[in-house]
């Protein structure tokens, strides 16, 4: 091997056999899978970060057992977070204390489902809630609490929940066109209904979180060169959408009262027909 570190599993097997000590088959196979991850979270920081892989004074062996990440391969993990795409403060942490063998994603979106999550969301958001799906549902899931949660919420701004039309009488179409054609940033209306509704195929986006910490249950991607280009293309969509959202959001609360009028209105004219 001319390279620094096996690129195949032909090749780590090969590095493997250099060592003189007696495995059983799980623990070779767990060996193996180590030292596979190893190599490759030290291949992709030279492929992605060249400059800062030349100029790196950090080992490339872990200071305490192989189950942890070497100074190298965390510094790897960082330029990720800063430069490619996001990952959680629980990755991070998790990544200083045990070996991480993939990728895990990020739930990036709007999620209100935890207990008191909604009451943390900005004003916009929660105006926004009734216009989607995901949120009609919640809302009416706890019916009457719901509505009369908004109506609290929302009636100084002379909008309630009952003035607003079920998300499923609404023409998707028209309201597309309707917005296309505005020059402010209730254009951005459908894409952002769709990230409420965690429906933007976007894999940062559609995830619910399952804990406090913005986990996922088990999503995650292999470590390598295909799974870091597509997460980050997605990321880059995922942060573009993002962006709209928070254009319209911040539209609205810079004077909720005759914006939430406008968008009532706006919600009407896109009813389908009787």
């Amino acid at each position: 091997m001319s390279h620094l570190v096996p690129l195949t599993m032909a090749e780590a097997i090969y590095s493997l056999s250099q060592y003189q000590f007696t495995l059983d088959a799980t623990e070779s196979f767990e060996y193996l899978e180590t030292q596979l991850n190893i190599y490759s979270l030290l291949g992709l920081y030279q492929h992605y970060f060249p400059n800062e892989w030349k100029a790196s004074q950090a080992t490339i062996y872990s200071p305490t057992d192989i189950d942890c990440h070497s100074p190298r391969e965390l510094e790897f993990i960082v330029l990720i977070y800063t430069h490619l795409f996001p990952l959680s403060d629980w990755t991070i942490e998790t990544a200083h204390e045990q070996r991480l063998h993939s990728i895990p994603i990020t739930p990036m979106g709007i999620d209100w489902t935890m207990d008191g999550e909604i009451e943390h969301l900005k004003d916009g958001w929660q105006l926004l809630l009734p216009f989607s799906h995901n949120g009609r549902c919640w809302l009416d899931d706890i019916d009457p609490e719901g509505s009369d949660w908004f109506d609290s919420e929302f009636a100084i701004y002379e909008i309630t929940y009952s003035d607003i039309d079920h998300p499923d009488k609404i023409d998707y179409k028209k309201l597309k066109r309707q917005c296309h054609n505005l020059d402010n940033p209730l254009k951005f209306l459908p894409l952002t209904l769709k990230l409420l509704d965690h429906e933007t195929k976007n894999l940062w986006l559609d995830q619910y979180a399952e804990d406090y910490y913005h986990q996922p249950d088990c999503t995650s991607l292999p470590w390598s060169k295909a799974s870091i280009d597509f997460l980050t293309r997605k990321w880059q969509q995922a942060d573009r959408i993002l962006n709209c959202a928070a254009n319209l959001i911040d539209w609205l609360e810079a004077d909720l009262k005759p914006h939430a009028q406008i968008l009532l209105k706006l919600w009407k004219q896109a009813l389908k027909p009787h």
